[in-house]
């Protein structure tokens, strides 16, 4: 048996389907949530007369196609946005949700190519390699046990784990969606102007304290970087800002204006919600063809770098030009609301890889993208003075600094390419024709407006973040300025990955340290010193991090993690590594051996010569408690108030598995990932009373 094609259980169908549909309250014309009411239910439920699952194939068995089943079945062809479901007759499936993944849609396909089992329904898994008709019948819900948590992260780390800072383009939605609402509750702060928590009071201060230039610059965009992530964590719970790595090979550094310009999940784009809201908002409304082609926007889920190339797509694909560049114009300012709605980690004045007469960052700025080799040759670096930045006493620009740091602001700021236009111009289409001021004196007036927004950045009280700095056009990007830089959502990936390049480097040179290391760092009154280690701050770094939660309540000898889908973006990871998280102090030593894509493990599976076998730790035991009630449980997760005693010797600890190099050899064939852990006595048998853990997780590392 193929372990790579793990049967899937009803249970994950239904998971994948509800996620997907989130809050879509669509009714499909009275089948409601046709998915939701069994295994058996979703075989035989019908939308308008068209069968979501196919009856069998009729025949010989070796003259039907493998996917024959699934292939004809109308949830598969909605999934995959297929006739009828193609936008023609009906939209994609889920209605008013978002898409499905491919690797989970081949997971539904693969449920009903299986004959739609249920979850007591068995099927042979292979135990080991090397076990030829050896093959044992199990429960499906026993070989796909422990499913990832509803957003991937952990429960709210305690004091020893340290909560993960992922890469963004390897995040769920839900994660990415959880992060989008943390800048709401900060963004709706802003009606509070004394709220120290609010964006604007959070963005003033890089305005009126940030460190370039010298040593202090990474010391100092550490902490506002932890003040900030806090600040998120206020409404947020154990949210971590991610990292943006602007050198993966999607980003195409060596030609970058063709590459993905910037994270997708920061990118404009409608919801369904705010296309209906927009629709219905625009003067003139649209046509017919118009408004369907404004909401299939929203519904095929289209991104763009910058405003421009969404209004050029409005104007020149949609047809729709009553809009212009004028910020008074009204509809262009509903638009813009609605990229707001949309997404929280939009801005509009962000102007990608956008520069003078549509030249490039080479051309027009004579700076060059940061490549991987930039980064490779910053990282060898020996000495803090050339790495961040030289003391007061030589004044040294640090190279980190300049490149990535300066250009990845000079990238993201651009140059708007419709400050000073009476009329989008577009690449081969038409301009719009709505009402707007003389082109000369559109220009004039908006050149003004640039100038005096430049000059109002330092002036005490000025708030950006008011509607109508948002639909205003200057002729810079605010990523170009120290002064607006940080209004961007995009500064902050951006900053953190600085940040994260700054930890390599600490790692590898570990006696590298700036100089004046108990000067302090304003506003706040961390030292120098403070920022050396990240892990007081509570964080690490990973690509993708996936948790699944056990709980303490019960022991566990054999842990099965449902398949865990892998993002390509994580894919080329340098370190994998399972985690067990919150372990107590057993009783009695054991091992704990980790298989990959192997869910029939167990103690008696071969682990030579085993391509599915990825390593093992060993647990010393505690041993019987020598004291009274309660002497040797695990302690609270936080002490006492006042209570200044050290750390417990039973606090829960956290084990690492190395699983590097079996990780890369699954992930080579492009399926899911799917751990066993299997817990081992001192006698070699299965212990089945032993382990207790908060949960397990995988975590792919540069």
């Amino acid at each position: 048996m193929d372990t790579e094609a793990l049967t899937v259980a009803y249970a994950r169908v239904k998971a994948i389907l509800d996620e997907a549909a989130g809050d879509s309250t669509a009714d499909y014309g009275g089948a409601g949530r046709f998915w939701d009411k069994g295994a058996s239910a979703l075989e035989t439920a019908e939308i308008f007369g068209i069968k979501m699952v196919a009856p069998p194939p009729e025949g010989h068995a070796c003259c039907i196609p493998p996917h024959a089943r699934s292939d004809a079945s109308g949830l598969i062809k909605g999934l995959r946005g297929e006739a009828p479901f193609d936008g023609g007759r009906f939209p994609a499936l889920p209605w008013g949700g978002h898409a499905v993944a491919p690797a989970d849609i081949d997971r539904i396909a693969d449920w009903i190519d299986a004959g739609c089992p249920d979850d007591a329904t068995s099927v042979a898994v292979e135990l080991a390699p090397g076990k030829p008709a050896k093959t044992a019948t199990v429960k499906v819900s026993e070989i796909a046990e422990f499913a990832e948590a509803a957003d991937g992260y952990s429960p709210a780390a305690g004091i020893g784990e340290p909560r993960r800072r992922m890469n963004i383009d390897c995040m769920s939605e839900l994660q990415l969606e959880r992060l989008r609402r943390g800048f709401r509750q900060l963004y709706s702060l802003n009606r509070w102007p004394e709220d120290r928590r609010s964006y604007n009071n959070q963005a003033l201060v890089h305005q009126n304290h940030c460190q370039h230039g010298w040593e202090r610059f990474l010391p100092w965009h550490r902490a506002y970087l932890y003040e900030f992530e806090q600040n998120l964590q206020d409404f947020e719970p154990g949210l971590m800002l991610p990292y943006w790595d602007f050198t993966m090979p999607e980003y195409k550094p060596e030609d970058p204006a063709n590459g993905c310009i910037i994270p997708t999940s920061m990118k404009a784009y409608l919801t369904e919600e705010a296309a209906e809201t927009l629709v219905a908002a625009l003067d003139p409304a649209p046509t017919a063809a118009q408004k369907k082609a404004i909401l299939a926007l929203a519904q095929d889920r289209v991104t763009f770098a910058s405003q421009h190339g969404f209004f050029c797509t409005i104007i020149g694909k949609i047809g729709y030009t009553a809009v212009t560049p004028d910020p008074k114009n009204a509809n262009r300012q509903r638009f813009i609301d609605a990229l707001l709605m949309s997404n929280s980690l939009w801005y509009p004045l962000r102007y990608p890889a956008e520069y003078a007469g549509g030249g490039t960052i080479n051309e027009v700025i004579n700076y060059h993208y940061p490549s991987a080799d930039d980064i490779a040759q910053i990282l060898s670096l020996n000495n803090f003075r050339d790495f961040g930045g030289g003391s007061i006493y030589d004044a040294a620009f640090g190279f980190l600094d300049q490149n990535p740091h300066n250009t990845m602001h000079i990238w993201t700021g651009g140059q708007n390419p419709d400050a000073g236009q009476a009329t989008y111009v577009c690449k081969d289409g038409p301009t719009a024709t709505g009402a707007t001021p003389q082109p000369g004196a559109a220009t004039e007036r908006v050149r003004a407006l640039a100038n005096r927004r430049n000059d109002a950045a330092q002036v005490g009280g000025r708030r950006f973040h008011a509607r109508s700095d948002l639909y205003s056009q200057p002729g810079l990007g605010d990523m170009f300025s120290n002064l607006t830089a940080s209004y961007d959502p995009v500064f902050w990936p951006i900053h953190v990955n600085i940040d994260r390049i700054w930890w390599e480097w600490q790692k590898l040179n570990p006696n590298a340290l700036p100089a004046d290391l108990e000067s302090v760092l304003s506003p706040w009154n961390y030292t120098i010193r403070d920022t050396l280690d990240i892990a007081p701050f509570g964080y690490e770094y990973v690509r993708s991090s996936h948790f699944m939660p056990v709980g303490l309540e019960a022991p566990v000898s054999r842990f099965v993690s449902q398949p865990i889908t892998v993002p390509q973006g994580a894919r080329s990871f340098k370190r994998a590594e399972i985690r067990l998280h919150q372990v107590p102090q057993l009783m009695r030593s054991c091992f704990v051996r980790a298989f990959l894509n192997e869910p029939g493990a167990d103690a008696s599976t071969p682990i030579r010569g085993n391509p599915h076998y990825a390593g093992y730790i060993s647990i010393f035991g505690h041993g019987a408690c020598y004291g009274g009630p309660g002497h040797c449980d695990s302690p609270p997760p936080q002490p006492r108030r006042f209570d200044q005693r050290g750390r417990s010797h039973n606090t829960p600890r956290n084990h690492r598995i190395d699983v590097t190099a079996v990780a890369k050899q699954a992930l080579k064939k492009k399926g899911p990932l799917q751990i066993t852990l299997v817990v081992i006595g001192g006698d070699y048998q299965e212990e089945r009373e032993l382990l207790k853990l908060e949960g397990v997780s995988i975590n792919f590392l540069d």
